[in-house]
């Protein structure tokens, strides 16, 4: 293996803003008399956080010499006939992960998998799988 990165559900990255936000929710609440329905919305919005943290949803990603290795909270997945990898930003900051097989099809990794750009760059380059890097992607 040359590369794995993981990332958990249950960790400070989540668990503070998702307090925080309760905790502003609550002053609304108490402090201005918000109706409850506003605040039922505003909470709903927090809910997979929530999800995320009781469940401590484990994502991983592994390259291999030709070879990518995934999981997720819903799927998982391995695949060993990659032309290349195709990096792109999108305007929300994020990025997409595209695999493009042997022959032109192409599978995508699930954004809750995707690892450090930079440093998933260098691991392709010593796995020896070719990959693009594009600026901006509307969709």
């Amino acid at each position: 293996m040359i590369y794995r990165h993981e990332r958990r559900g249950r960790r400070w990255g989540v668990v503070l803003p998702l307090t925080g936000v309760w905790a502003a929710i609550f002053a609304l609440w108490i402090g201005l008399g918000a109706a409850w329905w506003i605040v039922a919305i505003a909470v709903a919005f927090t809910l997979p956080a929530l999800w995320d943290v009781i469940h401590d949803t484990h994502t991983w990603v592994e390259v291999w010499p030709q070879r990518i290795v995934w999981g997720s909270a819903m799927r998982s997945g391995e695949t060993s006939d990659i032309d290349h990898i195709r990096l792109d930003r999108r305007f929300d900051g994020g990025m997409k992960i595209t695999l493009v097989h042997i022959g032109g099809t192409h599978s995508r990794l699930p954004p809750d998998v995707s690892p450090p750009v930079d440093a998933f760059q260098d691991a392709l380059k010593d796995a020896g799988i070719a990959s693009q890097r594009h600026p901006f992607s509307v969709f």
